[in-house]
């Protein structure tokens, strides 16, 4: 119980820097492209899993484009339903996407769903253990679970700089990531 109310102020003051950051950072998603590890850079025909921006999370549509051009795959994730692990759909930069749960963009439900060899994961806030603050649905940890006993997977997540705390509280069911990309650099933990 106390951990929860810890991460309900730290969502708090976590979205309040992102903001800020967000509107001081205008060129941040070119600054991801610049700072994203070639060792993790994907490769022709990998699916890389990419999220639409959503309030003031960093953007990640120039990254993801990017990738596309090179020949990965991009999937997007969809909310399938409350304490399952998200679905990811196929996308292209000229599709239509429709409004999704949370009022997010999404692709078409009848669209290819493929398992992603890379995941992008938006965020509230991160820690320098690796660990990220996500807005409290449990969506992304259920799927990191999920995609790791699975296979291979290999998780950035992507901020800006100011959304990196000293120390986030951490329960037994939160995912560290692998990667964190930010305007500023890269940060690995695995």
């Amino acid at each position: 119980m106390f951990l929860n109310w810890r991460k309900k102020r730290a969502r708090k003051a976590a979205l309040q820097r992102r903001k800020f950051a967000h509107a001081a950072g205008p060129g941040a998603a070119k600054a991801l492209v610049d700072n994203f590890p070639d060792e993790i850079w994907p490769g022709v025909g990998e699916v890389v899993a990419g999220y639409w921006a959503t309030h003031s999370e960093i953007d990640a549509i120039r990254l993801i484009e990017t990738f596309h051009c090179e020949q990965a795959r991009i999937v997007l994730p969809r909310v399938v339903g409350p304490d399952q692990p998200l679905e990811f759909h196929a996308w292209y930069p000229d599709d239509t996407l429709e409004i999704g749960a949370h009022g997010i963009a999404v692709p078409k439900r009848d669209t290819a769903q493929l398992t992603p060899n890379l995941l992008l994961v938006p965020l509230l806030a991160f820690d320098d253990r690796g660990y990220r603050l996500g807005y409290g649905g449990g969506y992304y940890d259920r799927t990191l679970e999920a995609l790791r006993a699975a296979g291979p997977v290999i998780t950035a997540g992507l901020a800006f700089e100011a959304q990196m705390v000293k120390k986030l509280p951490v329960q037994r069911h939160d995912q560290r990531l692998d990667w964190i990309v930010t305007e500023k650099r890269a940060y690995r933990f695995a």
